[in-house]
């Protein structure tokens, strides 16, 4: 009798297949050109070496039942099997040994591809003697299977971070990595296993984890979502229940626009950014999520462009009803006033969209922003009951915008200026002598010789105790490209005068009032941390001790070269953390880390042991490569601090601040996150 697929064994074929079809050509079958454009790897040989890992019958190609075996084996195999795999893309020669040309070879090759350069004191000679050192137990020159399988087994991590480095490439929307974190691989000595061969089974599915209650702030933002909305419900409502007799699109139409006043009231209070740095430093930042102040803003003015979209056309469909014509609405104050708006409106819904405030083209963005002052005035001139609504919020962001008219005059001479590698421009400023910054503020930059009138936000990267204020830039728009070609034509300018707004509180303002701190950037993301870490240093050494006790540090970066924005800053860290403050993972998530790289990652731990430097840093910290595996890295600090509050703070894209919430949550965790 047919055995029937458990649910879970389907799911995983119907997942393994959905990858293999991506993969393959329409010949229906993966060959050499398929498997290293999937892989991203260039070189030709090491993409065979590969390939002859899941080639059963040697055809050159891999057909599908030889991937649906192979990737069992290379995920859900025994130690011993995902070992072998690896052994055998290193295994040039097929001779069943590793000699050491073999090695220095594969090393070569793994660091090309990652595209890192050899440092002087850790060339790849240095690296394959390393591992010949730690795995040649009788010296004969060579590396058998069973001699490369004792070195392993002492280092489990690195078979899990080949497994899970692999399951990214075979499917890219990390469908895999979600399983692989949901079973438990088998559990075996991996030297007393036997070498086996052919596909492995489904491993059994891990008891579910018991979900703390998280202290993240979740749980607030959803209560603010949800009181606003029905607020915004029991506004139309009681509007339409009061309102007058008369055809039903005109009442609609009188509802939403209560709508749209307390909306537009509200919309002015997330750009209110003096007053929500109060908000953060006081009780009320344990109550008020402020750090989703820029998306409520965003949701809002959706909202509002809507509600302002229907209340015109309900208005348009009565005037219509009792007259010959809706353009005789224009002949009318309040018609042409609404006419007016909707064109202000429009303009502004259009250019804030993320596809222009994410182009090269921000100052669109900027400039018709600023048409919220017509936008304001016009709405009061349309219906003087808005400023009712709307009144204290509006007296209260001019007054804002007073003081921030006040204190723009203050002018900053650089000092420095570089342009690094990745696109960053570094900038180092003489601090104007009234800005009391804090550890991760931001201030808005307005610098004449780049453009005449615009301001920009830039988190300061300089510890508040410095005397200078340093920024580091990245080119993403035409402003800071501007800004970068200028200092490539005339490096530490002094003739360059920047005007300075701020500062203001970012969600890293409470840093130094936690004891326990997890710091999470991502590329140019970790300049808030940046200044945080300097400012660690200097407190360490008796500035101003505060309450924080450790912090374990993530930077997130594509290639090597970003990691010397701050380079000089993580080497003084390493030398002044005489108390152990710091706990530093530097990630290079474009860097090579599966059955290719095997050979690499043991030699890089086995210098890593012996007290060298980092071959792509040059730091003492070792550079993981490949994505980190976050559900184990944040399980052991949680593990560490077992008991005791841990805050997380992250920087950078949204996408992974997705996948942080829900393990923070489930560890316990608070999340902040820093947003723009």
């Amino acid at each position: 009798m047919k055995d029937r697929i458990s649910t879970d064994d389907a799911r995983l074929l119907a997942t393994l297949e959905r990858a293999f079809a991506a993969h393959a050509g329409a010949d229906g079958v993966i060959d050499h050109a398929d498997l290293g454009r999937a892989l991203g790897l260039r070189d030709p040989d090491l993409v065979r070496r590969v390939l002859r890992g899941f080639d059963l019958n040697a055809d050159g190609v891999i057909q599908k039942d030889e991937f649906l075996t192979g990737v069992r084996t290379l995920l859900f195999g025994s130690d011993r099997d995902k070992l072998w795999f690896a052994f055998r893309v290193h295994d040039r020669d097929d001779d069943g040994v590793l000699d050491q040309q073999e090695v220095l070879r594969m090393i070569g090759i793994s660091l090309a591809e990652s595209d890192v350069t050899a440092r002087a004191s850790q060339p790849p000679e240095h690296l394959s003697r390393a591992l010949f050192t730690a795995a040649d137990q009788n010296q004969d020159g060579k590396i058998s299977f069973d001699e490369l399988a004792a070195v392993v087994s002492k280092r489990p991590a690195l078979l899990r971070k080949m497994t899970r480095s692999e399951a990214i490439w075979i499917a890219p929307n990390e469908e895999l990595l979600a399983w692989i974190d949901e079973l438990v691989p088998p559990s075996a000595d991996i030297n007393g296993l036997r070498r086996s061969g052919g596909a492995v089974g489904t491993p059994q599915k891990r008891a579910p984890s018991s979900i703390a209650t998280s202290r993240s702030f979740e749980g607030l933002s959803l209560a603010m979502w949800i009181s606003w909305a029905l607020v915004n419900v029991a506004v139309f409502v009681i509007a339409m229940l009061v309102g007058e007799d008369g055809h039903p699109a005109y009442g609609i139409g009188r509802a939403l626009g209560k709508c749209i006043d307390f909306d537009g009231a509200l919309i002015l209070l997330p750009m209110m950014r003096r007053f929500l740095g109060w908000v953060r430093r006081s009780f009320l930042g344990l109550l008020v999520p402020v750090d989703d102040a820029v998306d409520f803003h965003r949701i809002v003015g959706h909202t509002l462009f809507a509600l302002s979209i229907t209340h015109a056309t309900a208005f348009t469909i009565a005037y219509a009803a009792g007259h010959s014509s809706p353009l005789q609405l224009l002949d009318t104050a309040r018609g042409l006033t609404g006419v007016i708006l909707l064109i202000v409106f429009t303009t502004m819904w259009i250019f804030s969209l993320a596809f222009v405030r994410r182009s090269k083209r921000f100052e669109l963005f900027y400039f018709t922003h600023l048409l919220y002052v017509v936008w304001l005035g016009v709405a009061i001139a349309h219906a003087p009951q808005f400023l009712w609504a709307a009144g204290v919020p509006i007296l209260g962001f001019l007054m804002e915008q007073a003081l921030r008219l006040r204190r723009r005059g203050r002018k900053a001479t650089v000092i420095a200026s570089e342009a690094m590698r990745s696109g960053v421009t570094r900038l180092e400023f003489d601090k104007p002598k009234d800005l009391a910054a804090g550890a991760g503020d931001y201030v808005f930059l307005r610098i004449p010789k780049i453009a005449k009138h615009e301001w920009h936000p830039f988190t300061i990267s300089s510890a508040p105790e410095r005397s200078t204020l340093a920024f580091h830039i990245r080119s993403l728009g035409n402003w800071t490209a501007a800004l970068r070609e200028h200092v490539e034509r005339s490096p530490n300018d002094v003739e360059l005068i920047a005007y300075v707004d701020g500062p203001y509180h970012s969600p890293t303002a409470p840093i130094f009032e936690s004891r326990f701190v997890v710091l999470i950037g991502a590329g140019i993301g970790v300049t808030p941390f940046a200044s945080v870490l300097e400012s660690i240093v200097l407190r360490a050494k008796g500035a101003r001790p505060g309450k924080l006790e450790r912090a374990h540090f993530f930077w997130l970066n594509r290639d090597a070269y970003s990691f010397e924005w701050f380079a000089q800053l993580l080497a003084e860290l390493e030398r002044e953390d005489t108390r152990e403050l710091l706990d530093m993972h530097l990630c290079m998530t474009g860097a090579r880390s599966g059955v290719a790289t095997l050979g690499l990652e043991i030699a890089r731990e086995v210098m890593h042991a012996a007290g060298r430097s980092d071959v792509v840093t040059g730091l003492r910290t070792k550079t993981h490569f490949g994505q980190p595996d976050w559900q184990t890295m944040l399980g052991l600090i949680a593990a560490e601090h077992k008991g005791e509050r841990v805050d997380v703070f992250y920087c950078g894209p949204p996408a992974l601040a997705n996948k942080l919430k829900p393990i923070c949550e489930r560890l316990d965790m608070t999340f902040r996150e820093e947003k723009f």
